[in-house]
């Protein structure tokens, strides 16, 4: 069940990435009160965050698994 949260992050970062919506997203904050810099900002935290917590999740679910497997060897 986390492999796929943490496949779907990874499918969301690269959404995120591939898309227009952080240019859209900055053009819009320019032309209103908000500068661009905090929304260009809180969108490459989100965007990277969705790229840690899936990439770390698997990493840290195959490192539990393996050390699961290793111990019912011995």
């Amino acid at each position: 069940m986390l492999y796929l949260v943490s496949i779907t992050c990874i499918i969301g970062y690269f959404f995120v990435e591939h898309s227009n919506i952080i240019p859209q997203l900055v053009e819009y904050a320019n032309n209103n009160r908000y500068k661009g810099f905090a929304t260009f900002f809180l969108t490459g935290l989100f965007k990277y965050g969705l790229l840690f917590v899936g990439i770390s999740t698997i990493l840290i679910l195959s490192f539990l698994l393996i050390k699961e497997k290793i111990k019912k060897v011995e």
